[in-house]
């Protein structure tokens, strides 16, 4: 188990690092603000906190200590590089969960949620004053007050919704959503299947309804998640403490199986039982992550025989420039509600408090806000 430690930089820079417990002091650090040509210098203003990250910070992703996590994250460029053409200084931009460099491979066959850029590995955002080491981010490295980004990374926005709105574009939504309208392309009339409603599952749950789904399952374990999401559009909600959530969602759907089943716990079990509750011409979307080196198993009778469709989910298989716009527009009419998914403004110090509350499901997306002083939230 692990923590995030404070790290206060000369220039104010402040960070939230990785570091086995027992945290020592906060440490200082110098971060180089001067960027590379192709580097974009970001002021962060809000930072979802994703639960990716408890997992992260447990080191099951394969994170190293002394690296700024953080991967949706909203803010005002501060300088570029000379080569930078894609924002400019005073944009504000959306700094998310995919690049999108538009010139390798799968960029150009439409998937840059498989960016080369996306596996690069963490870029030194400064050196520690403490010991001289590295400090490291992975982008986005959004738990800070300034992000040091590729220019792939950053993505300009315009709207009039609040930083803490923004800032879950990066994962939630464009997770949530994408699942539903990119990879599963849910058709008017069909029957989903929602396993987990944390915040992806119940992004997913008004994606759903808004591409016209007759029947939404919701399947939570809490009963003020399963409240929230009949709330949000699901049709019927599934304890799964209280029976096998497979055999429930095949009585509800006459003995076939959900159309299409959309996973968000990011457990194997969940993975093994959204297989399993669609029907044979259905199709299956896995989004979660357990751990890095967990395995789903599939018998080879099934994939040779069964006609399930499974696909993965990387960030909604979202292209930025695309999708974004849509998302805010659908934000700002009403009809996908960022409100009920937002669990409060912290300031980043805070980092720890909300990781607790977010690992215990006390809370679905906290927006961590460097401007924002203690207590203030």
């Amino acid at each position: 188990m692990s923590k995030f430690r404070p790290l206060l930089a000369v220039g104010a820079l402040l960070a939230a690092t990785l570091i086995a417990i027992p945290a020592p002091e906060p440490a200082r650090a110098k971060a180089d603000a001067n960027p590379g040509p192709r580097d974009v210098i970001v002021r962060t203003t809000a930072a979802a906190y994703c639960i990716t990250d408890n997992i992260n910070r447990d080191g099951l992703l394969g994170k190293q200590d002394n690296t700024v996590l953080g991967h949706s994250a909203v803010g005002v460029v501060e300088a570029v590089g000379s080569q930078v053409t894609t924002v400019k200084e005073g944009d504000r931009v959306n700094c998310g969960g995919s690049p999108e460099c538009g010139e390798c491979h799968n960029c150009a066959r439409g998937r840059p949620d498989q960016c080369v850029r996306l596996f690069e590995f963490a870029l030194p955002l400064g050196r520690s004053l403490l010991d001289g080491s590295d400090v490291l981010l992975t982008p986005v490295g959004g738990y800070a007050e300034i992000m040091r980004l590729p220019d792939v990374w950053p993505f300009p926005v315009e709207t009039k919704l609040a930083d803490e709105i923004v800032c879950m574009l990066g994962c939630g939504v464009t997770s949530g959503l994408g699942a539903v309208f990119n990879v599963a392309a849910v058709e008017p009339g069909s029957s989903v299947a929602i396993l987990g409603c944390g915040q992806l599952g119940l992004w997913m749950v008004q994606a759903a309804r808004v591409a016209g789904a007759a029947e939404i399952f919701a399947i939570e374990p809490l009963a003020e998640r399963r409240a929230l999401a009949m709330r949000l559009g699901a049709t019927a909600t599934i304890d799964p403490g209280a029976g096998d959530p497979v055999e429930h969602v095949r009585d509800l759907t006459r003995g076939r199986g959900a159309d299409y089943t959309l996973e968000a716990v990011g457990s194997v079990d969940s993975m093994r039982q959204a297989i399993d509750m669609t029907l044979n011409t259905g199709v299956v979307v896995l989004t979660g992550v357990e751990t890095a080196k967990a395995q789903v198993t599939i018998s080879a009778l099934e994939i040779a025989i069964r006609g399930r469709d499974i696909r993965n989910s990387q960030n909604g298989r979202c292209r930025y420039r695309r999708d974004l716009p849509r998302y805010i527009e659908l934000i700002e009419d009403g009809h996908i509600d960022a409100e009920a998914i937002l669990a409060g403004r912290y300031p980043l110090d805070a980092i720890n408090e909300v990781a607790g509350k977010t690992g215990r499901r006390e809370v679905l997306t906290a927006a961590l806000m460097p401007g924002l002083e203690s207590g203030a939230g």
